[in-house]
């Protein structure tokens, strides 16, 4: 009995044309994966701070939540307006063909396409569709599965300047989907030891999705939840965080502090680090703390944006002819 499951013929004829676009030298660079095996490293909260800060600078941002649990809501302070639609459009692109077409816009320049508990059918589909491509001869047949995100996403991706793919920390189908469909990706990651294996299992999915993906980049890792007066400590795990990485990627200068109350105050309010930071009804403790982590993502989207610059210009240089 064969299993009911989503055609692919539209998911390869799409990665056929991304390949020759690649293949050209005509296929953008603009989609960033936020992406670690583990969970609790601070994936959501820079995924969303660092699409408002882009947004912010005039840039035109989508932000997909890859994930089943569905944060972004409380981040944002959508939950229970008509932009939490908890995951559907999201899974009727992957499900059913439909166009990816985000909720609304959660900031100016900001549009969001929301995860929750409707990406489990996403979830369940794509374990069948791996199940059947293990029984494929055909190579394409094999990997087609890997790029239904892929798919969706490149018939939206000229419509905007940066799109962030937040990614669930446990499901490999859902990470090898956006590693396909990205080209740059930023591994946030705390110093224990759980956070560091998190970044070797991304790196492990990273080396199978480049089979359909040759565009894909590391583009660094962002050290989260430090206590910014600690620079000895910092020093130490960016130097270990270095090590891991085998100079496949920089561990970017900027690092994003661990403030609890700040954090606490966000998911409360709905409201963002930069918003936050501007509230005069805040304690002066902590206000203080919201400027500092505003800052911190600020400096980080400025050291983002130059380092895909940098990336997109060595990619360009290489494929020029000698």
């Amino acid at each position: 009995m064969r299993l009911d499951v989503v055609d692919l013929d539209r998911v390869k004829a799409a990665l056929r044309r991304r390949m020759q676009l690649m293949a050209e030298g005509l296929f953008a660079s603009r989609v960033f994966v936020v992406v670690n095996g583990k969970g609790g490293v601070g994936k959501s909260s820079l995924s969303v701070a660092l699409a408002a800060a882009l947004a912010k600078t005039g840039l035109r941002v989508l932000l997909i939540e890859m994930d089943e649990q569905g944060n972004h809501v409380e981040d944002l302070g959508t939950a229970g307006t008509e932009l939490a639609d908890d995951g559907h459009a999201q899974a009727a692109a992957i499900l059913e063909g439909k166009p990816l077409v985000p909720t609304g816009e959660a900031r100016p320049n900001l549009f969001v396409v929301p995860g929750g508990a409707a990406l489990e059918d996403v979830v369940e589909e794509l374990y069948c569709q791996r199940r059947l491509a293990g029984l494929c001869d055909d190579p394409e047949d094999q990997l087609a599965w890997m790029g239904m995100y892929a798919c969706a996403i490149d018939a939206v991706r000229d419509e905007y300047d940066v799109i962030i793919l937040d990614v669930a920390p446990g499901c490999e189908g859902l990470q090898l989907q956006a590693l396909v469909a990205g080209e740059m990706v930023l591994i946030p990651s705390k110093s224990d030891p759980s956070s560091r294996k998190g970044l070797r299992t991304v790196a492990r999915r990273f080396a199978r999705a480049r089979t359909l993906n040759a565009a894909l980049r590391l583009l660094g890792v962002v050290v989260f939840g430090t206590n910014a007066t600690a620079t000895r400590v910092q020093t130490n795990i960016k130097d270990q965080l270095a090590d891991d990485l085998n100079g496949a990627a920089p561990v970017m200068e900027q690092t994003i502090r661990h403030v609890e109350s700040a954090a606490v105050a966000c998911r409360l309010h709905g409201k963002l680090p930069q918003e936050l930071a501007a509230d005069p009804n805040l304690p002066p403790a902590l206000q203080r703390s919201m400027k500092a982590l505003a800052g911190d993502y600020r400096s980080l989207a400025m050291e983002v944006l130059q380092a895909k610059a940098a990336l997109d210009h060595a990619t360009k240089n290489k494929e020029q002819p000698a």
